[in-house]
Order: structure tokens, then C-alpha cells, then sequence
């Protein structure tokens, strides 16, 4: 089965539309199945004394300059909504496919929200315990799910991975299965589609030199194109067995 490869361009574009196009353009480029961003309201989803408010206003896209990018991607284009009036204006887009991030995996409102589409979710489980997605499973019951695994920390390091939760997550749930790499470079994501991941989620920038928070996990083009080509020539490989 082919991974589908995520290009997680998240905030990384600092809320320039000419540099989220270009993200877009060098993910297609390096073979990525779909790019990733983000919706939201700073001040809703953080408030203005969090320390995480300055980066999260300097990513943040407007709603008109989403339906631009949205509009421009060739390859599939969907978003992390982190609330009900982003999902509304992604439903005006035409989204095929929501991802919830895992910070929002028991905003049972949202979640909600989400299932009224009856599209396909990805869910990042994060630290969330069995009982916490199971009940939001619960709620998507008519969508079809992957569930994927992830540290939150930023970067992951090596040592905090353990992929056996990620396989129990589908033996748990019955569901699909993927990996939301937080951690730097490509080694993980590649062991992951080994250990049975369909979806790989991967921060994506222009360059690491720009400014954010999520920069030093995310991969520059020259190694997102060795990550896909990598999954690629694992895939042939276990079709060989």
C-alpha cells in the first residue's frame, strides 16, 4: 500500500502567502501526496499573554488568503481547524479530508463539528489516553479515521519514541494507522511506514533559517524529496516479500 505523505506546512510560511505558494510548489516538487496548514484565531486559540502568541499571529493566514492557497495547490490541500468557524470556511473550500491536531482531541464541540462532514479525519493522539479517543472516535463514527501517533515534544528525540504504541493504536481501534514526526531528520518516519504506517505527517519549510517555532522540526526540500524517494524504495521492497 502507498503512504500517503504529508507535507506539514503548518505556520512555517510566517503568514506570507508567497512563501506558503512557494512551500506548496517544492512539496509537489518533492513528490509529497498533499501539503498541510493550519486555521485558526491567535487570540482564540492562545490569548494574548501566552508565550506562544507571537509565533501563532506571525503564521496566522487570513481566511481569504486560505482560499488562495487552497485554490493553488495541485496536490491535495487540507487544514487543521482549531475551531467551528474554520471548519465552516474549509467546508466553503471543499476540503476532501480534516486533520484534528491532538490539542484539540477533546474539543468534543469541534470534533463535533468535524463529523457533520462525514469526511475523512486524521487524528493526532498525542498523550491523550485510550479512554480520551475512544470517546472521540465515538463522535466520528460515520467518518473514516487514521489515527496517528505522535510525541508533542518539539523536537522528539529518539529515545522518547516507542512505535508499539502506534501499531496498538490499530490493533486497539481498527483502524489506519500513521506517524506525526516531530523529531529531526527522516530516520523515524521511514521506520515508522516500516512498522506499518499509511500516513506520514512531516513538517515542511522553505528554510530552517526563518523564523518560528516549528522550524528545527521540519525538513527542507532537499530532504523531504530523500524522505519521499526513501518511503518509495521501502514500499518496493516489502512488495518483494
Amino acid at each position: 500500500m502507498k503512504t500517503f505523505i504529508v507535507a506539514e506546512c503548518g505556520i512555517n510560511a510566517n503568514g506570507s502567502v508567497e512563501l506558503a505558494k512557494q512551500q506548496i510548489d517544492l512539496a509537489v516538487a518533492s513528490g509529497a501526496d498533499a501539503v498541510k496548514f493550519q486555521v485558526y484565531n491567535s487570540e482564540k486559540l492562545h490569548g494574548r499573554t501566552s508565550p506562544v502568541y507571537k509565533d501563532a499571529k506571525r503564521g496566522e493566514f487570513s481566511y481569504k488568503n486560505i482560499r488562495v492557497l487552497a485554490d493553488y495547490s495541485p496536490i491535495k490541500w487540507f487544514a487543521s481547524p482549531f475551531d467551528i468557524d474554520a471548519v465552516e470556511l474549509l467546508e466553503d473550500v471543499g476540503v476532501v479530508m480534516y486533520k484534528i491536531a491532538s490539542r484539540s482531541l477533546t474539543n468534543w464541540s469541534l470534533i463535533s463539528h468535524i463529523a457533520k462532514t462525514k469526511k475523512h479525519v486524521i487524528l493526532s493522539t498525542g498523550n491523550h489516553d485510550t479512554n480520551a479517543i475512544r470517546k472521540a472516535l465515538d463522535i466520528l463514527k460515520d467518518n473514516t479515521i487514521t489515527l496517528l501517533y505522535c510525541i508533542p515534544s518539539y523536537p522528539t528525540k529518539i529515545k522518547e519514541l516507542n512505535f508499539g504504541r502506534m501499531t496498538k493504536l490499530g490493533e486497539l481501534f481498527k483502524v489506519s494507522i500513521g506517524f506525526s514526526d516531530h523529531s529531526t531528520g527522516i530516520w523515524a518516519s521511514i521506520e515508522a511506514v516500516r512498522l506499518g504506517a499509511q500516513v506520514i505527517e512531516k513538517h515542511f519549510t522553505v528554510s530552517r533559517s526563518l523564523e518560528g517555532c516549528d522550524q528545527v522540526v521540519s525538513l527542507e526540500p532537499h530532504e523531504l524529496k530523500l524522505l519521499v524517494k526513501s518511503i518509495r524504495q521501502l514500499e518496493a521492497y516489502q512488495d518483494t516479500l
